[in-house]
């Protein structure tokens, strides 16, 4: 019997409290494991905007998982790089070199007269959100709304809308 194509979507905050990095990891691999027992790694795509914390995290487990890597961007990759420091610039430079695809995701919403950068975040997120099976959320669990209308919240929030199901692993931010 073949196993099935499935998709993860990973939204989660930037900021990862180094004292529970490894912790963090290894729950993320658990999950990957159990979805590799499902559909078997070479059916596996992960979908990450590629950003500092998170984001980067679940790409490389995704990469030593041998799962396909996909990088919808919530803006061209020169312009998106500059929301970066130099030393998470380096290793957002690698993981697109590695990625199977990388590329700007189309909004959803239609564009405001002059939108922010949240406009184009959030346009991004709904990707990952709409075309993944399971939504893996690195999050403190605050479900408020920012001001720009993007975050990890909202993303949670698409995918809870559509009925996708969450994987939530908690993390507190300081």
């Amino acid at each position: 019997m073949r196993k099935s194509e499935y998709t993860i979507g990973v939204t989660g905050h930037r900021h990862i409290p180094p004292n529970g990095l490894s912790e963090l990891a290894a729950e993320v691999r658990k999950l990957y494991r159990e979805k590799v027992a499902e559909h078997g790694a070479a059916n596996i795509t992960v979908l990450s905007s590629a950003a500092e914390g998170a984001d980067t995290l679940c790409a490389k487990l995704a990469l030593d998982e041998g799962f396909r890597l996909i990088v919808p961007l919530p803006m061209p990759a020169m312009e998106y790089r500059k929301d970066f420091f130099e030393t998470v610039a380096a290793e957002y430079d690698k993981l697109l070199s590695l990625a199977d695809e990388v590329f700007v995701a189309p909004p959803d919403e239609p564009p405001p007269d002059n939108p922010n950068r949240g406009f184009w975040y959030r346009q991004a997120g709904l990707y990952i959100a709409k075309r993944c099976d399971v939504l893996l959320a690195i999050w403190d669990g605050v479900e408020k709304d920012t001001p720009d209308g993007a975050g990890t919240w909202k993303t949670v929030k698409a995918a809870r809308e559509l009925g996708k199901p969450i994987h939530r692993i908690t993390i507190q931010i300081h």
